[in-house]
């Protein structure tokens, strides 16, 4: 159980357990006759009541007894930012003074949420401004649950869709909280969400994607945006590590294991990663792995060591693929202007200045 502190008096963050885990805690902990625990789960996940005296179906003394011995964190949302695309960057304020960013992505009959997994990162990618500050720490179960919580809220009436793990932290490295966060999100009792409407994003930990693949009912993004071992070196730390073909090994075991395709999230740099070259040893590569190929170029930030293709080189790199019988398609990163882009947010050591 992630939160289980009762029994020294520290109440226990109902966000921070899994519905199963709420079932497990009323049973054993506070002595409730089976499917009491459940109730309470649904009450809080699928109706996304945060008032325990407002879960009118319970008795009047286990709400009590509730209240006695839990709580049910929350999550300010300290800054608003509204792109002119519609994207919506939210700043939210963690109690420690620590700072996370999250994106609301409208689309299509769709409404994508984009939720943070750490304070910072230590992958440090290029690419990406989240490691400019470095690792801090990793953000609890209950912290991402409430993500979902205060977004909700700023989504103009509409019903989040989609959750991707995609914005701050690299999610693989804080696995046990995130793990939990998707049975949250995947149980039909929590928020009730299908694993094919999650998706975590990563730089490529190739064990980690092998052990989630048993363990987690979530789709997989990987950012590879290199093709040879030199240049992902450079660009994506993570590789010296474990190298493309080491990668490449972790995402045939996961499509294999679950059935499932995996996005693979290509950054083009000028006369980095966009060649002719580049495109025929990525189809190599791809050869045989069920996947599409999501075609992204570079958000410049300032003193930023790449630069941005022109939008021919990009569109002949993705018509490559095309060609050739792979599905790929361009990706124009939405939130440009507000800085909610790929690899344009930034964790912030107080809310002040995090945006």
């Amino acid at each position: 159980m992630t939160n289980t502190a009762n029994h020294i008096g520290i109440p226990v963050d109902l966000k921070g357990l899994t519905p199963q885990e709420i079932e497990r805690f009323c049973a054993e902990e506070l002595g409730q006759k089976a499917g009491q625990g459940t109730r309470v789960a649904v009450w809080l996940f699928r109706k996304t009541v945060e008032d325990i005296d407002s879960m009118e179906d319970l008795g009047k003394s286990f709400r009590k007894l509730l209240k006695e011995c839990c709580t049910i964190s929350s999550l300010t949302v300290e800054q608003q930012t509204t792109s002119e695309d519609g994207t919506i960057k939210l700043l939210y304020g963690l109690e420690d003074g620590n700072a996370v960013e999250g994106v609301l992505i409208p689309g299509s009959g769709r409404l994508t949420l984009c939720i943070s997994s750490q304070v910072g990162c230590a992958s440090g990618c290029g690419f990406c401004r989240t490691g400019e500050g470095g690792f801090i720490r990793n953000l609890t179960t209950a912290e991402m649950v409430n993500q979902f919580f205060s977004a909700r809220k700023h989504g103009g009436g509409k019903q989040i869709s989609n959750i991707v793990l995609m914005g701050t932290g690299e999610p693989l490295n804080n696995y046990e909280n995130v793990k939990s966060f998707v049975e949250i999100a995947a149980n039909r009792f929590g928020l009730g969400f299908s694993g094919k409407k999650i998706t975590l994003s990563t730089c490529g930990l190739a064990p980690m994607i092998e052990k989630m693949a048993e363990e987690m009912d979530v789709s997989l993004a990987v950012s590879l945006s290199a093709t040879t071992d030199n240049v992902r070196d450079r660009i994506m730390p993570i590789n010296k590590a474990y190298p493309i073909a080491r990668l490449m090994q972790a995402l045939r075991y996961y499509c294999d294991r679950t059935g499932r395709s995996v996005t693979i999230e290509y950054v083009l740099f000028k006369d980095i990663n966009d060649s002719d070259e580049d495109a025929e040893r990525l189809m190599e590569l791809l050869k045989g792995l069920p996947c599409m190929v999501n075609v992204l170029t570079f958000n410049p930030f300032p003193d930023a060591a790449f630069e941005r293709p022109d939008e021919e080189r990009t569109y002949a790199f993705r018509n490559m693929l095309l060609n050739n019988g792979f599905v790929a398609v361009v990706r124009d990163s939405r939130g440009k202007d507000i800085h909610a882009a790929c690899g344009q947010l930034r964790a912030a050591s107080t809310p002040a200045n995090g945006s």
